[in-house]
């Protein structure tokens, strides 16, 4: 008996310290995703630098009536944004949807502007001092 109660108080406070770290991973991300809009935004280049993993990409697919895939890496996106060719609008930021797994995670979200609108879905990895970075954008752009 005494095994069976050890063993459910066990069960329970790694419950309570899984909750726990989802929960301040769900801060995180959500605090990442909003971060990357916010610099957006603002063409905070400097920012979207930190933000940003290495191997981040963003999958434009068929936007404002395109035929095309665009495919960005890190290095071209900030260039655009630097250069003022995308980014700019002022943006509310609502999170649909976070699916977390261990270090990985995906946001289904939506980015209203006053031009645009994004329904995106953003991927995620967690980094070893527990920051997460966005690796991908996956945005359906459409004018307002």
């Amino acid at each position: 008996m005494k095994n069976a109660l050890f063993t459910i108080i066990m069960l329970m406070a790694t419950q309570l310290t899984g909750f726990a770290q989802t929960s301040q991973d769900l801060t995180k991300i959500n605090e990442a995703v909003r971060a990357f809009s916010s610099a957006g935004d603002r063409h905070d280049v400097a920012s979207l630098e930190q933000i940003l993993h290495p191997q981040f990409r963003a999958v434009v697919n068929r936007a404002f009536g395109s035929s095309e895939v665009q495919l960005m890496d890190k290095t071209l996106y900030l260039q655009l944004m630097h250069d003022k060719k995308i980014g700019g609008d002022t943006r509310e930021v609502y999170l649909l949807q976070v699916d977390v797994v261990n270090n990985i995670a995906t946001v289904k979200a939506l980015f209203q502007g006053k031009a645009l609108r994004f329904n995106t879905y953003i991927s995620l990895v967690k980094l070893e001092n527990g920051d997460w970075q966005i690796v991908g954008d996956l945005p359906d752009i459409a004018k307002v």
